[in-house]
Parts: C-alpha cells; sequence; structure tokens
C-alpha cells in the first residue's frame, strides 16, 4: 500500500519524536549496577539502588527531585515555613494513589508518621531527630511539627526513601509491571473524564552486575546505565567504552578512609595526621581515566551553604616529597621508640577498582616507612573506606557521618556541639557551633579526605530527559521525555 505524502510526514514525526540518534525514547531500557543484586524490595533498609528508582517512580512524597535535582512540588503543590521554623504546612494536590482512592491528608500525615519511624534508624535516622511527627488539618492540608528548626528538611523529603504508601498503593507518576528480572513502568496520565490512563511510552528497570550491565550496553540491549562508582571505572576500558559516552554527577559527600580502630600506634592524633599527609591524591586520583574526580583535602566542601569558613590542614600547601618526609620522620620516632608497627589494615571494595585503590595507598605508605593489607568490607579494619553521597546540603550531615556513632575514634565534644547545632533556632549560632565542631573534628584527625565521590552513568546518543546532577540520581519518570 502506498503511504500518501501527508501520512508519510505523520509517520516520520512519530519516529522522530520517539527517536532521537537511534535511540528510541518512547521504549527505554534503563540497567542501575549493583555490586550485589537481590531484586527489588521497596521496604527493604538500605535501599538497592534500583529499588530506589522503584519507589521514587511508584511511590512519590510530599516533594521530589526534578531532572536537575533541584526540590519540586509532588504529593504537596504548595508549602510554608513558620517564622519559628518549627512548623511546615503542605496543601495536597488533588490525587490519587494508584489504586484509585483519593488521597486525603490523613492518609499522608499517618504514612509519613509511620515512614519516619522506620527511618530513624537507617543512614538518615540522624537527620530526623528534630522532627516530632506530621498531623493532618483538614482534608488537604498537613503539618509536620519539629522539635527544632530544619533548614533542609524540604531535601530530606525529597529522597527516594520518602516515597510515600497507603495501602500497598503509591501515587507516584508512573505504574510498574514486573517483567522478568526487570520491572515495565509506564507514566500516568488522565484522559478528558479525569480518569486515570496510561501512557504507551515505557522505561524497563533491571538491577545488574557492573559487568553485565557493561555487556548489554555494547550489545545495544540497554540505552542507559546508572549507578557506576569508582570502582567500576577500570570496567569501562576493558570494554573499549568510549568516554564520551560517560556522564559523571557533580555530587558532593565523603570519599576517603575513616579510621575504625586505634590500636598503639593510631592512637596518637600526629601518627594519623602522618597518613594523612602521606597521600599522594593527584597520584592517586590519575590512575582512574576521568576528569571529574577532584581532590579534596578537607571534611566538607569548602563551597557548602552555611559552612564556616574552615581553611584546609596546613600541611596541604606543601609539595607531597616535603608531606611525606615530615610524616616519615614521625613513623621513625615511633619506631625507635617502640618497635615495628604491624601492617595497617584497610578496608576498600574487592575489586580491579578497589586494588587499584589500595595499590597506590599502599605505595604512599611505604614510602613513608608503614606497610598496609587489604581488608575485605565488612572485616576487621583500622581504615576503612567512605563512598557515599550526601543527602543534604547542610554541615551537620558530613559531621554526622564521622561521629562517635559511627567509629570509636571521634570526638565527643564535636558530637555534643553538633547536637546543640541541631537544636538552636539562631542560624549564625548554628553555623558558628558546627564550624566549631568541624574544626575538632579535622584536628582529630579521624578521617582522610581523598576526593569528592564519583557517580557516572552510561548514555546512548539521542537519550531525552537525561541531566547529570548533584544528587546523583536519574528518576525514571524523566527519561525519554523533552525537558521543554
Amino acid at each position: 500500500m502506498m503511504i500518501r505524502p501527508p501520512a508519510l510526514l505523520f509517520f516520520l514525526s512519530l519516529i522522530i519524536s520517539g527517536c532521537s540518534g537511534g535511540i528510541d525514547n518512547s521504549r527505554l531500557r534503563a540497567d542501575v549496577i549493583e555490586d550485589m543484586p537481590g531484586g527489588f524490595a521497596l521496604g527493604q533498609l538500605p535501599m538497592r539502588p534500583a529499588s530506589a528508582y522503584l519507589r521514587a517512580a511508584t511511590a512519590q512524597g510530599l516533594v521530589a527531585f526534578d531532572a536537575q535535582g533541584q526540590v519540586i512540588p509532588a504529593l504537596a503543590s504548595r508549602w510554608i515555613v513558620t517564622d519559628d521554623g518549627l512548623s511546615y504546612i503542605f496543601r495536597l494536590e488533588k490525587i490519587q494513589w494508584n489504586d484509585g482512592r483519593p488521597v486525603t491528608s490523613k492518609q499522608v500525615a499517618d504514612s509519613l508518621n509511620i515512614r519516619i519511624r522506620e527511618l530513624r534508624n537507617s543512614a538518615l535516622g540522624r537527620e530526623l531527630t528534630a522532627v516530632d511527627r506530621s498531623v493532618s488539618m483538614t482534608g488537604k492540608i498537613i503539618e509536620i511539627r519539629l522539635k527544632s528548626p530544619m533548614p533542609n528538611l524540604l531535601e530530606l523529603l525529597a529522597q527516594p526513601e520518602f516515597g510515600l504508601i497507603d495501602k500497598g498503593a503509591g501515587s507516584g507518576p508512573m505504574l510498574a509491571q514486573k517483567s522478568g528480572p526487570a520491572m515495565q513502568l509506564r507514566l500516568k496520565g488522565f484522559d478528558e473524564s479525569g480518569d486515570p490512563v496510561l501512557s504507551s511510552e515505557r522505561v524497563i528497570l533491571q538491577p545488574n552486575l557492573p559487568a553485565a550491565a557493561l555487556v548489554r550496553f555494547k550489545a545495544g540491549q540497554t540505552d542507559v546505565i546508572s549507578g557506576g562508582r569508582f570502582h567500576h571505572l577500570p570496567l569501562l576500558s576493558a570494554a573499549n567504552i568510549s568516554g564520551g559516552l560517560v556522564q559523571s554527577d557533580p555530587v558532593p559527600g565523603l570519599f576517603g578512609l575513616l579510621f575504625a580502630e586505634t590500636g598503639p600506634f593510631l592512637s596518637l592524633q600526629s601518627h594519623r595526621e602522618a597518613i594523612a599527609m602521606a597521600i599522594d591524591r593527584p597520584r592517586l586520583l590519575t590512575s582512574f581515566d576521568n576528569f571529574a574526580w577532584q581532590e579534596s583535602l578537607t571534611l566538607m566542601p569548602e563551597t557548602l551553604q552555611n559552612r564556616a569558613n574552615i581553611p584546609p590542614p596546613r600541611w596541604s600547601a606543601l609539595p607531597v616529597t616535603q608531606r611525606q618526609e615530615l610524616a616519615r620522620g614521625v613513623v621513625s620516632q615511633w619506631e625507635a621508640a617502640n618497635g615495628n608497627i604491624r601492617p595497617l589494615r584497610i578496608s576498600v571494595p574487592d575489586n580491579a577498582g578497589g586494588r587499584i585503590l589500595f595499590a597506590r595507598i599502599r605505595a604512599d605508605l611505604a614510602a613513608i616507612g608503614l606497610d598496609a593489607q587489604r581488608a575485605l568490607p565488612q572485616r576487621d579494619a583500622d581504615l576503612r573506606l567512605l563512598d557515599i553521597v550526601a543527602d543534604i546540603s547542610s554541615p551537620s550531615w558530613y559531621l554526622g557521618q564521622l561521629s562517635c556513632d559511627v567509629t570509636p575514634v571521634c570526638d565527643k565534644a564535636a558530637d555534643g556541639l553538633v547536637r546543640q547545632a541541631r537544636q538552636t533556632s539562631d542560624p549564625a549560632e548554628r553555623q558558628r557551633l558546627l564550624g566549631e565542631a568541624e574544626l575538632m573534628l579535622q584536628e582529630t584527625r579521624n578521617f582522610i579526605p581523598l576526593a569528592n565521590p564519583l557517580r557516572w552513568s552510561l548514555t546512548r546518543d539521542g537519550l531525552l530527559g537525561y541531566a547529570p546532577n548533584p544528587r546523583g540520581l536519574h528518576l525514571l519518570q524523566y527519561l525519554g521525555r523533552n525537558p521543554s
């Protein structure tokens, strides 16, 4: 049958709208890297990466993140914060749960209270200490009452973990259906009568081991891979993946070595400082082919909002050869008085990237007279690698990751200052207290910053709706859609 010119133009427009650069944006396949894939479990804590994407798509919270990582309305259409900062009041959208029931403020308040209780023992728990409860005020208004101000509450509520579920149903922008080891997700819409309808566009979400995800990408079986970390970078070279396809996210957070044990040598701050001085960060990072990876010398980003002006350690301006010479003197002095120092046990990922990182650190420690052994994660170690993205843009988050709740090598006085800062209603006083705590922890040296966390994705040419962002999240509801 011959296609007439107008029909041909219409047919081509459909292809162009769905496909760009050889990719069909209406039928996307998304792989999420997991080092230990375990299927989908929306209630499990900590949430696996693929489960976090699934929950964010199907169970939105009061607010959410957009493709650029900014907080936007979700269940709530708007909100206000009282002058004392102790109450957030949200007006809900007219919306339904995914099973068709209308969403009410009581359901949302109850679900939020349940979720907060569930999350108190999770990694987000430290930031929830100031939350009192949420209450339903009218059919469409809920209030979150706080014990002390939480300037970054909205950032917290936008995390995938805060996607709310009532009677097994979420209210997110997508519906999911199991499809073998994957989930098939479709966007929800509404017809002229206001009844929900499903879009024909879909995203197939699948967790995969890093090597398997790269094989699928090379074979054209997936369009986007999310969740790449530093220790997966060697696989890109092994798979001969073009660097132009790698997208790095500008994520803040912590990447470095946390002291987890003391022992005779490590019990002294000056000895922990010597180890921090010894590491040649630029040389370490250039072992991995990624120009977005930048070294770090401070406990938190120097550009972090509301951070006090805490300078980096005094030795950071010295050449690394001079730093190592000073550190070697500290080690020699101890050994002259106390004998040999046993090898330091350092916990890093058990893969190619982890082995490269350990080899570089071990060489730097050897330069100052120390030996090191690689310890597996979850085993006894003197130092263990922290590689985490910040949940909120607050100095309190960083200091909470280095507290006495996390490691015995800590400063209880600094923890006390953080608690005071979280309880004060004066922003200037909060900044002062957190600045004092940061300076104390920097001088305690229970953590050695190495770099910013590295998060990367692979995207096929022509993918719509993808944007590198400071959350490291590439939510499914935006993929395949024109940003305009």
